[in-house]
């Protein structure tokens, strides 16, 4: 969980170079932004957002997914 304003600040801007970079942002399978990921990723009290990269045939990141993974 992102709990403070400079954490969250980071992850923000690092999404918003992805998206510029053509990576597409998924949130718990669905399309997504960088504020609505960044949004989910600070509030979460019940888990923590696993990021999974996915690469295309050549190396390049082309999809950056955040999954909740609940505690147990």
């Amino acid at each position: 969980m992102y709990e403070n304003f400079s954490m969250a600040t980071h992850l923000g801007q690092e999404l918003e170079t992805y998206l510029m970079e053509g990576v597409s942002l998924w949130l718990n399978g669905n399309p997504s932004t960088p504020g609505e990921i960044v949004k989910a990723c600070t509030i979460e009290e019940e888990g923590v957002y696993m990021r999974d990269y996915i690469h295309n045939e050549r190396g390049h990141v082309e999809k950056l997914q955040f999954d909740l993974v609940k505690n147990i």
